[in-house]
């Protein structure tokens, strides 16, 4: 586990957006370092001021003690203004994914960007987080006259710093309204040399992932056989393509897409893994909890009312979705009591497909770190299977594939453990210095699963980042 030294300090200012804009809004303009956004409203982070990283069965431990020991401090030393007491997320927060397996090559993130963007309930704000070592040699060139006092010259040295932090992403303040710096400034200037927010796209193309079509087709016969030798309930199997590009892909416009075209969804950036998922794994706010269940899948294209019929009528979609809402149910009983899910579940209409949804509340029990919650809540059988154990040794035998962060947990903490943890589904991960995203999606496989319509189930899942990626679906 590594982050950056010396300690932290940070500022929030409530700020008003450009007219009748939203964060997404920015987002074309932007390079973020991460995001969490919903219906126009979330995070946006720029830089980074502290980039924890972690691997192995500790992960989610490691990364919660960085959070006790540093971020958790930083808000009770940064107080937020009025008119933000009380809103989740605002002022120095940290974004993180976390791979699906303990035993990945990748890493697993914690991120607290230099600068964030913040709004929700009507408010918006930025918050700037500073390393103290750094501001003296910054800005030895600024030096106040010595008559100055000391907290006078801390607060235009802190003032003149903001106003560097958000020039240097392409942003300013006048008056208390954020807006962008214009295209052609040096700021807004890409390290590849691209202006940022151009709306230019590298030209992309589809090619085969880890492994073949037949592939997946022998592995998902190989789990309904499984299945129906009673050695499991449910196997999710996933599969990858990847996404060439001719140049690095833009992350801010390829965000922007996701949010406008899937605003029902979570549109997420962190580390190296983005999407759009319609999955709450665990939302935590204060001793609240909540999630939604997401599991029993029909494609978009068969219309809304065939598409209620297929999920509640079929008992393979109804079983799938079961097994899915008690394990989430199971695995959070030793965290939280009161917990209540509805029941019959609904169908959740998203542009590429359907899905049945059940929502999950309930009260935490102790003092739980955020983190370790999301630790005990993963993996769900929505994307591991049932037993749990079980589906794990066998996922590892067929799929062929390191997830990574796929699947994984993927959201915010803030400095009071308020947290929105969704799963990484939905997208893909960023490789080869960003000129290749390897997309990923995966299906319940029960008894009665048909390896083809699993198959197409997969392609459907894809569709919103290839349609953001300018691919056609094959």
């Amino acid at each position: 586990m590594t982050a950056l030294p010396g300690s932290l300090d940070a500022t929030t200012l409530v700020v008003d957006l450009p007219g009748g804009s939203s964060l997404a809004d920015l987002l074309p303009a932007l390079e973020p370092s991460a995001v969490w956004l919903l219906r126009g409203d979330g995070l946006i982070g720029l830089g980074a001021a502290a980039h924890i990283r972690a691997h192995g069965a500790e992960r989610f431990a490691e990364l919660a003690q960085w959070h006790a020991q540093h971020l958790a401090p930083l808000g009770e030393t940064s107080p937020l203004p009025d008119d933000l007491v009380g809103i989740p997320g605002a002022g120095p927060v940290a974004l993180t994914s976390i791979t699906y397996s303990s035993s990945s090559a990748a890493d697993s993130h914690l991120i607290l960007p230099e600068l964030i963007l913040g709004s929700a309930q009507g408010k918006a704000w930025i918050t700037a987080v500073f390393r103290v070592p750094d501001w003296d040699e910054d800005f030895e060139e600024m030096d106040e006259p010595a008559a100055q006092t000391h907290d006078g010259a801390a607060q235009v040295t802190n003032s003149r710093r903001l106003h560097a932090l958000l020039a240097k992403h392409g942003l300013q303040l006048n008056a208390g309204r954020l807006s962008l710096i214009s295209a052609a400034a040096p700021a807004s200037r890409r390290r590849d040399g691209h202006t940022a927010g151009s709306s230019s796209r590298p030209a992309t193309s589809l090619i085969q992932g880890s492994h073949s079509e037949q592939h997946y087709l022998r592995a998902v016969r190989a789990g309904v056989d499984a299945i129906e030798h009673r050695r499991l309930e449910k196997l999710v199997l996933a599969r990858d393509v990847v996404v060439a590009a001719d140049a690095p892909l833009p992350t801010g416009p390829l965000l922007a897409s996701l949010a406008a075209d899937y605003a029902d969804c979570w549109t997420y950036l962190a580390g190296d893994v983005l999407g759009a998922t319609p999955e709450m794994l665990v939302k935590i706010r204060g001793q609240d909890l909540s999630a939604r269940v997401l599991a029993g899948t029909v494609d978009g294209r068969e219309g809304l009312q065939r598409a209620r019929t297929l999920l509640l009528e079929d008992p393979k979609q109804r079983d799938e979705h079961r097994l899915a809402a008690q394990s989430l149910l199971d695995q959070l009983a030793p965290v939280a009591h009161q917990l209540h899910a509805e029941d019959p579940p609904a169908v959740l209409e998203l542009p590429n497909v359907f899905h049945l949804s059940t929502d999950v509340t309930g009260r935490l029990t102790a003092e739980t770190p955020a983190l370790l919650v999301a630790e005990r809540a993963h993996p769900t059988a929505a994307v591991c299977g049932t037993p749990t154990a079980t589906a794990a040794e066998l996922i590892s035998t067929l799929e062929g594939l390191d997830r990574g962060a796929f699947s994984g947990p993927v959201g915010w903490i803030d400095a009071q453990g308020n947290a929105d943890f969704g799963i990484a589904l939905r997208g893909g991960i960023l490789q080869e210095q960003g000129t290749q995203v390897r997309l990923y999606a995966g299906c319940g496989i029960v008894a009665g699963s048909v390896p083809e319509e699993e198959l197409a189930e997969t392609w459907a899942k894809m569709r919103p980042m290839l349609g953001a990626l300018g691919v056609p679906q094959p």
